[in-house]
């Protein structure tokens, strides 16, 4: 069994139980206590759940941001590969955007080990603005309606302001893409926020493992022509990696 698939048949019994013990999770899985006490100690770090004495409780979130942190988990590793890189490529004194996907929700924990001594981080999800801020990193939250499933502010307010700003990088996530239809989201207030954030961006980077190459969404919101690179792992499929790059993308591999 994968790492990550442990961690979320963990986070599973907890919404059932609310409590459960590190010795419980080690006689389900049939691992060590050590293994057990780090899948608990990324749990706790990434506000999933809170540890107790011998064992851990479930964190008092609301359905939305279950939600969100279910997304996270998917595709740990290579996330948190990308999110390193997303780091190395911000520069001190940089203002960037961090959208609401969940590679980016990594990114905040990358930031902690950083030594930047100004950077300013404009976004749209309000999970990522809270961990940022914990840190004592200067956040510009955008205006505008939540949405549930992704803790994004979309509308009208959120693009009024986009289109008063400019700043150095943005980092956009995609659920899907395809040759013909580029980069593609679920949500069409989704997609006109991303149009919007590309637009105001010196430079643009779509954020994504490498598993959304093979899929499809409801809304378009970029072509490769309208972005400066990829960053995504290695398991992107060579004919992809190869019309992006001839496209004049500049295609990152973690």
């Amino acid at each position: 069994m994968f790492t990550e698939e442990r961690r979320n048949i963990i986070l599973d019994i907890l919404k059932r139980k609310g409590k459960v013990t590190v010795q419980e999770l080690v006689e389900r899985f049939n691992v060590s206590s050590v293994t057990i006490r780090k899948d608990l100690e990324f749990l706790e770090s990434n506000g999933s759940i809170v540890r107790t004495h011998g064992g851990a409780i479930l964190a008092d979130h609301s359905k939305s941001e279950w939600n969100f942190l279910k997304k996270i988990h998917q595709k740990e590793a290579e996330k948190k590969r990308i999110a390193k890189k997303i780091v190395s490529l911000i520069e001190d004194g940089d203002t960037v955007i961090l959208d609401s996907s969940s590679t980016n929700y990594y990114v905040t924990y990358e930031l902690r080990h950083a030594d930047f001594s100004s950077i300013t981080v404009v976004t749209n999800n309000v999970f990522i603005a809270g961990k940022l801020i914990e840190q004592g990193i200067e956040v510009i939250v955008l205006g505008g309606v939540v949405r549930e499933n992704s803790l994004s502010l979309v509308g009208p307010w959120a693009l009024r302001f986009l289109e008063e700003i400019n700043v150095d990088k943005a980092f956009l996530g995609t659920t899907g893409f395809s040759i013909e239809k580029g980069f593609m989201t679920p949500s069409i207030v989704e997609a006109d926020v991303k149009r919007a954030m590309i637009k105001s961006a010196s430079k643009v980077y779509v954020v994504t493992d490498s598993t959304k190459f093979h899929r499809s969404a409801f809304a378009s919101f970029a072509m490769p022509e309208e972005i400066d690179g990829v960053i995504t792992d290695i398991g992107i499929p060579e004919e992809f990696e190869k019309f992006l790059i001839e496209k004049g993308v500049e295609v990152y591999k973690v």
